[in-house]
């Protein structure tokens, strides 16, 4: 037998996707289900779990807990002490304006506005200022056409209107009054405070825009818990974005240092739009005066560990207690280990997310594994703090069962849960076939291709027969054959059969000459080796190249080489390792492993 064509491939997975829908039918025993698959996710917390507890913040403050206290309590070992006073980094921690903070990155213009005050609009590279810019007006600083860069302004609803001298792409924008505001359009906000500065990135030669200010005047912009939640807790937060942002600038160093890999990012410290923290600038100040206060009231103040300021990381909440840093991936640091958080899911919290629950379809967590059909996920351990560290997943990859092993977070990232605080449940699509069935992944892989295939509406009846006549509707429906032009009557035991002109059908087409030369036994089973011949026929299957004698239990059936074609293809792995058992009957859940398995043969 010739090897399939593209043709023929292309037919075969149309007759496959066509049998599939017919066994939705209302073919005898085949019912259509209505039960709802899918997975349910019970979770806790939002965020990573990592350091400061917000909820548990809160919670804490209503309770009375000062500020040290709920610090002290979340920063294993740790003390507040003043910037000025650290052993390192105290010197560039105490600059006027040492944190340049990204604002846009890789654009072909930066274009501003002017909303109050004044500001000094000059190239860097030359120290030469072009103009002074007045309230009202419009910017922008890009290409002048000759290789250079320049500054213009709007002139009317016209162009914009070219101020020498050009020069190199380094220039800033420089505030030379108290009230100066700044809007970028782009941003959709307004900033005050410090200088606006624009450089080249080193790769795409575009441009980034970073907002130089003071550690100070940058914490005015974040907002990152709500105006009315206690005051001990507004000044917790303010002491743990001020040292975060601290470590920050230690870290990466005065901007004159930037590395090329930086000044390629962004040319800043950190982003507006870092996922620690968000910066909001003067907007985000406006209608905030309790969190401004408490910026005041603890100014300079930082968590410090062996007299340097830490990396005081933050979320949300948890489920109970909080996460540890080398948990998700970072180093161990002896003040970001895991400790009670009952805080964050009690009462006084508040909290919106000390439980929930998502409901998702097996498919949508499936495909992002490589699965075809996933038929079970399960978190298989977890970490102290109770986050998910290792989740087995299990269903059908390439046609076969396989099961993955990957991490909580993976799971949680690939489907946008707000934490790893959670337990997976699976809904089972039939009553009768759970998800440690043998054959679980295929017939969920039915349903899956948007079939239904119950014998109830709750149960699938894996174990129940394929009928002769009924495999007979199959495969004319499915590919799509003519009726024979005469009226013939093959076989005698068909007669009245709803199904005999099909079975007439696949006699004229050679895919079956009965089960003798005058009866078809239409309401026999199917038997795993006439499947085997039904198949290789219908998917026009080449006989391998070698002989070869798989199973010991098929020697003499006339179905051999068909039972050995579908073995090479991988439709098959017999009923033991050593035999095929070809008189067996074809169950429901068998069908569906050689249909699925079918689907996702290669091509030859």
């Amino acid at each position: 037998m010739a090897a399939p064509t593209i043709l023929s491939m292309h037919r075969t997975l149309r007759w496959l996707s066509a049998l599939l829908l017919l066994i939705a039918l209302n073919l005898p025993g085949l019912v259509s289900a209505t039960a709802t698959p899918g997975l349910t996710i019970n979770g806790s917390g939002w965020g990573d779990g990592v350091g400061l507890s917000q909820y548990g913040a809160r919670a804490m403050a209503d309770g009375g807990a000062s500020v040290d206290e709920i610090l002290s309590h979340y920063f294993t070992g740790t003390t507040l002490r003043q910037l000025d006073t650290l052993s390192s980094g105290s010197e560039l921690l105490s600059l006027d304006e040492p944190l340049w903070v990204g604002l846009l990155q890789n654009q072909p213009e930066i274009t501003f506005r002017i909303e109050e005050g004044t500001a000094d609009l000059c190239l860097d590279g030359t120290d030469a200022c072009s103009a002074t810019a007045a309230a009202g007006e419009k910017w922008r600083f890009g290409p002048d056409g000759f290789e250079q860069c320049a500054f213009s302004r709007q002139a009317g609803d016209g162009g914009y209107v070219l101020f020498a001298p050009s020069g190199d792409c380094s220039a800033s924008v420089r505030p030379t009054s108290v009230d100066g505001t700044i809007q970028i359009p782009r941003k959709g906000r307004s900033y005050r405070y410090g200088t606006f500065r624009i450089r080249t990135s080193p790769t795409s030669g575009r441009l980034h825009l970073s907002h130089q200010v003071g550690i100070e005047d940058y914490l005015r912009g974040v907002q990152e818990i709500p105006e009315f939640w206690p005051g001990a807790s507004l000044e917790a937060q303010v002491v743990v974005s001020r040292s975060l942002v601290g470590f920050r600038l230690i870290d990466v160093g005065p901007a004159e240092d930037f590395d090329i890999q930086r000044l390629d990012l962004c040319a800043c410290h950190i982003l507006d739009t870092d996922p620690e923290q968000a910066y909001g600038g003067y907007t985000s100040e406006l209608g905030h005066p309790f969190w401004q206060g408490r910026v005041g009231a603890t100014s300079g103040l930082v968590i410090t560990k062996d007299n340097q300021v830490i990396w005081a990381r933050f979320t949300s909440s948890t489920g109970g207690r909080t996460e540890s840093n080398d948990a998700t991936g970072g180093e161990h640091l002896p003040y970001l280990v895991s400790v009670d958080d009952a805080a964050s899911v009690s009462g006084p919290a508040d909290n919106p997310y000390s439980s929930w629950a998502v409901h998702i379809d097996q498919a949508e967590l499936g495909l992002k594994f490589g699965f075809l059909w996933l038929t079970d996920a399960t978190v298989t351990s977890k970490y102290e703090s109770g986050t998910a560290q290792t989740v087995r997943l299990a269903g059908i990859i390439a046609g076969r069962p396989a099961t993955v092993t990957t991490t909580g977070s993976a799971i949680r990232d690939a489907l946008g849960l707000r934490s790893s605080y959670f337990d997976i449940d699976v809904v089972p699509r039939f009553a009768d076939v759970q998800v440690s069935h043998p054959f679980a992944g295929e017939i969920l892989g039915l349903s899956e291709l948007g079939i239904t295939t119950g014998c109830t509406q709750t149960e699938f009846c894996p174990s129940d027969p394929v009928t002769r006549e009924q495999m007979a509707a199959f495969l004319t429906r499915a590919l799509d054959l003519a009726s024979p032009s005469a009226a013939t009557n093959t076989f005698g035991d068909d007669d009245g059969s709803i199904f005999e002109t099909d079975i007439e059908t696949i006699f004229a087409r050679g895919i079956t000459t009965g089960c003798t030369q005058t009866e078809f036994c239409p309401s026999d089973p199917v038997t795993r080796e006439q499947m085997a011949a039904f198949l290789t026929r219908a998917l026009d299957l080449a006989s391998p190249s070698a002989a070869t004698n798989t199973f010991g239990d098929d020697d003499g059936s006339i179905f051999e080489t068909d039972i050995e074609a579908i073995f090479a293809r991988g439709i098959t792995t017999g009923c033991t390792q050593t035999e095929f058992c070809p008189s067996d009957p074809v169950t429901r859940e068998q069908m569906a492993a050689f249909l699925t398995r079918a689907l996702t043969l290669p091509s030859e």
